[in-house]
């Protein structure tokens, strides 16, 4: 599976709390319904407040894929031998 394109998604904060989050349309073609679904689903993900790190608790970033659910690979190393330890 490809990456996610790094400039494909903003997400930015408007006042009272309020988050959007916008997409770009690819420039040749009008097919952006990948983006769309991601835009969404990292909406949804702000919105219920799971869009930060399930180990050390940072957001993540814009670029990361839509179900991601660490910052980087030493954050999920970390969770993979916690859990290797508490199971025995």
């Amino acid at each position: 599976m490809p990456a996610p394109d790094l400039d494909g998604v903003y997400i930015s904060e408007r006042g009272e709390g309020r988050i959007t989050v916008t997409h770009e349309g690819y420039l040749w073609s009008n097919s952006s319904q990948n983006r769309f679904k991601r835009a969404v689903t990292i909406l949804r993900r702000l919105q219920r407040n799971t869009w930060r790190c399930d180990w050390c608790f940072e957001d993540l970033q814009t670029w990361r894929r839509a179900d991601a659910r660490y910052c980087c690979e030493g954050c999920r190393k970390r969770a993979a031998r916690q859990r290797r330890f508490w199971r025995g």
